[in-house]
C-alpha cells in the first residue's frame, strides 16, 4: 500500500515555539497532528563550532499536498536562520488513521 501522507521533522529552541508552531499547522489544516517531544539535546556544527542545546522536537503529520506549505509556514514562522526540515514518505501503516487524517485535513 503506497499512502500520500508525509512526516516531517523539525526541531524548535524551546517548548513554546514548538507548542505555537504546531497549534498553527494543526489550525491552519496544514497537519493532521504534531507530536511534540518536549526536550530533547542536541550536539552539531554551527558556525565552526560544536554547539550543544536543549530543543524541542517536532513530528508533523501532512498530507503530500500540503507538504510544501508545511516547509513554507516552518521557515516563515521559526526562529532559527536555518530550521531542520526533514521530510519522510510514509510508505504503510493503519487505514484507519489514514482515513482521519483526510477527514481532518480536507
Amino acid at each position: 500500500m503506497t499512502t500520500h501522507f508525509r512526516l516531517i521533522f523539525t526541531t524548535c529552541a524551546n517548548e513554546n515555539e514548538a507548542r505555537l508552531l504546531a497549534q498553527h499547522l494543526v489550525k491552519e489544516k496544514l497537519a493532521a497532528c504534531v507530536n511534540i517531544l518536549p526536550t530533547i539535546e542536541s550536539i552539531y556544527m554551527w558556525e565552526g563550532e560544536v554547539t550543544q542545546a536543549k530543543e524541542s522536537k517536532l513530528l508533523i503529520k501532512t498530507k503530500s499536498e500540503k507538504m510544501n506549505e508545511v516547509i513554507q509556514t516552518i521557515k516563515k514562522l521559526h526562529s532559527y536562520e536555518v530550521p531542520e526540515i526533514q521530510v519522510v514518505d510514509v510508505a504503510t501503516g493503519n487505514l484507519a488513521y489514514f482515513n482521519w487524517m483526510d477527514e481532518v485535513l480536507n
